[in-house]
C-alpha cells in the first residue's frame, strides 16, 4: 500500500493498495559433479520510484510495478576457485514524461540484456577472492510517442566491473587485509537530446579486521574490530545518475566499527 500527499496542504491525492503473484520457477541440471547448468524464470514485484524534482508531480510514489526476468547460466566449481556464467533478460515498465503537464508516468517499457561472469574462492590458504563483471545494453523498447525508442536507458553503465579479496596475514595471528576494485562505465543522464553522459569511474576500498578471543567472556567469544577506508584515493565521480540528475560518489571515507558475540 502507498499513498501520496499534497506537499502544501497535506490533502491525500492518490493511493495504491492491492496484492500480486510474484511467480517463479527454476531448473537445474548437473551434467557432471562439479558443473551446474541452470535457468530460472521470475515475475519479480519492484518497489515505486519516487518522481524527482522538475516535474508537476514530484514527490509523487509510483505503485509497485511487476518485472519480468529470464536467465541461463553455468557454474563451475574447479576446487578451490568456483566460476559462474549467465546471461540474462529482464523487461520492466519505465516512466515517460508527458510534456503536455510536464508529469512523469510509468506508462513506458525498458529492456535490459545483459552477460555476467564471477568468481569466487581461495586459491591459495589465507587467501580469498571474490569479483565479477556484467556486460548490460539497457534499451527503452516504449516511450512517449516512439521518440526515444531504441536508445540507451539512462542510469544504465553498459560495463561494471568488481574484484575484492582478503589476505589472512600469516605472521599475525587473526589480522586480515582486505581490498576492492570497483569500476563503472559512463552512462547516460536523462532522455533528452543532445544526450548528456557521466565518465566512467574507478574506486578503490581498502580495509583490515583483527579477530581475538574476548577474555572476558566465560564461552571465549571472539571479538571482531573492523577499519576500512572507502575511496582511498579520494577519487572526484559521479556514482550514478537518474532523471537528470547525477548523483556525487562519496569522498573518502573512513569506517571503524567493532563486533562481539555473548
Amino acid at each position: 500500500k502507498t499513498a501520496n500527499y499534497d506537499p502544501v496542504s497535506g490533502a491525500e491525492t492518490s493511493t495504491y493498495d492491492a496484492s500480486a503473484f510474484s511467480p517463479s520457477v527454476a531448473l537445474v541440471f548437473k551434467p557432471w559433479s562439479n558443473v551446474s547448468v541452470y535457468g530460472n524464470w521470475i515475475q519479480g514485484l519492484q518497489p515505486g520510484q519516487l518522481v524527482p524534482a522538475g516535474f508537476a508531480n514530484a514527490g509523487e510514489t509510483f505503485a509497485p510495478f511487476k518485472s519480468t526476468q529470464f536467465e541461463v547460466g553455468v557454474k563451475i566449481d574447479w576446487g578451490k576457485l568456483t566460476t559462474t556464467v549467465s546471461a540474462f533478460q529482464i523487461a520492466q515498465p519505465s516512466a515517460i514524461t508527458d510534456t503536455a503537464t510536464n508529469t512523469l508516468t510509468l506508462a513506458g517499457q525498458q529492456r535490459n540484456r545483459g552477460l555476467e561472469f564471477n568468481v569466487f574462492g581461495e586459491p591459495v590458504p589465507g587467501v580469498r577472492l571474490l569479483g565479477g563483471a556484467m556486460l548490460l545494453e539497457a534499451i527503452i523498447t516504449q516511450s512517449q510517442g516512439g521518440t526515444n525508442d531504441g536508445w540507451q536507458a539512462f542510469g544504465s553503465p553498459g560495463l561494471q566491473i568488481n574484484l575484492g579479496g582478503e589476505w589472512d596475514l600469516p605472521f599475525a595471528p587473526g589480522l586480515t587485509l582486505n581490498g576492492r576494485v570497483i569500476y563503472t562505465a559512463a552512462q547516460y543522464i536523462d532522455l533528452d537530446y543532445p544526450r548528456r553522459t557521466i565518465p566512467d569511474w574507478t574506486r578503490i576500498d581498502v580495509g583490515a579486521r583483527y579477530v581475538f578471543e574476548n577474555a572476558k567472556s566465560p564461552t571465549g567469544h571472539p571479538v571482531a574490530l573492523r577499519f576500512n577506508v572507502e575511496n582511498l584515493f579520494d577519487a572526484q565521480y559521479w556514482g550514478t545518475a537518474y532523471y537528470g540528475y547525477a548523483i556525487q560518489g562519496s569522498p573518502r571515507t573512513f569506517r571503524l566499527s567493532a563486533t562481539a558475540d555473548f
